[in-house]
C-alpha cells in the first residue's frame, strides 16, 4: 500500500472527482488481483491479441474474455475502493494503481515513489495511456528486488510501462515464459510467444542520460523533456537505480 502523504499526493492528481469523494480510504491493498486471471486479461488487453489472452487467461468455461474483464471492473468498483500493488518496502519503490471513477472510465497507473512522500505518475494504460515509463535496467531492479508476488508476476505487471530499445534479445522468451507461468501452463509456447512478441513490439525507444537524470525520446512519455517538472525527473531516475 501507499503511505499516507503518498496517497495524498496520489490523489491530488485526480481533476474533477468531488474533494469528498478522494478519501485516503479509497485506496486499498489490492494483491488479491494477483490470483485473478481476469485482471492479468484486463492489464495486458488491447496490447495483444484478443484471442491469444484468452488462451492465456480466459476462464475456459465459454464466456467471452471481455465479459469477464467487465466482471472483475464490476466486482471492484462495487468494493468503492481503488486497488494498490505495491512492488516492495524500500526506499526508492514503484506501485501499480487501479483506479475507476462514476462515468465507467478506468485505468491502470504506474508510479514511482521516491521516498519524500511524492507518487509521480510515469505511465498509464487508460483512454489517454502515456509512456513508456521504464528503461530495461530499472524493470530489472524492480524485479529482482521486489517482494510483491512472483518475479514472473512483477515482469507482467511492468510490461505496459516498459520500452526500451535496449532491451535484450531474450526479452520475447523471458515475457512468453511469464505468460505461461502466471496464465494457462497449458497453453502453447507458441501463443505465449506471439503474445509476447505483440507486447513487446511497439515499445522501442531510446532512454539517455542528460544531466543525471534518465530521459525518454518518446512524446508520449511522461519522463521526456518538459514532460515532469525537473525535479520530479531527478526524483524518479534516483528511486529507480
Amino acid at each position: 500500500m501507499l503511505a499516507r502523504d503518498e496517497a495524498v499526493d496520489y490523489l491530488r492528481g485526480f481533476d474533477g472527482i468531488p474533494p469528498e469523494s478522494l478519501q485516503l480510504e479509497l485506496l486499498s491493498d489490492g494483491t488479491w488481483l494477483l490470483e485473478r486471471q481476469a485482471f492479468w486479461a484486463s492489464l495486458l488487453y488491447d496490447a495483444a491479441d484478443e484471442e491469444l489472452l484468452d488462451a492465456l487467461f480466459g476462464s475456459g468455461e465459454g464466456t467471452w474474455l471481455t465479459d469477464q474483464i467487465d466482471e472483475l471492473w464490476k466486482e471492484i468498483e462495487q468494493s468503492g475502493r481503488w486497488p494498490v500493488l505495491r512492488f516492495g518496502t524500500q526506499t526508492g519503490d514503484f506501485a501499480l494503481a487501479i483506479w475507476h471513477v462514476a462515468d465507467e472510465t478506468e485505468g491502470h497507473d504506474f508510479v514511482v515513489l521516491p521516498g519524500d512522500g511524492r507518487c509521480i505518475s510515469v505511465a498509464a494504460v487508460a483512454a489517454h495511456s502515456y509512456g513508456p515509463g521504464l528503461s530495461w535496467p530499472e524493470a530489472k531492479r524492480l524485479i529482482g528486488r521486489g517482494t510483491l508476488g512472483s518475479a514472473a508476476q512483477r515482469l507482467l505487471l511492468l510490461v505496459r510501462a516498459l520500452g526500451d530499445t535496449d532491451m535484450p534479445t531474450d526479452v520475447v522468451g523471458r515475457v512468453a515464459e511469464a505468460l505461461l507461468a502466471v496464465g494457462d501452463a497449458a497453453c502453447s509456447k507458441e501463443t505465449a510467444m506471439e503474445a509476447a512478441q505483440q507486447l513487446v513490439t511497439g515499445r522501442e525507444v531510446r532512454w539517455s542520460v542528460q544531466d543525471d537524470v534518465l530521459i525518454c525520446d518518446s512524446e508520449y512519455a511522461a519522463r521526456r523533456p518538459g514532460g515532469l517538472p525537473p525535479e520530479d525527473l531527478v526524483n524518479v531516475t534516483q528511486a529507480l537505480r
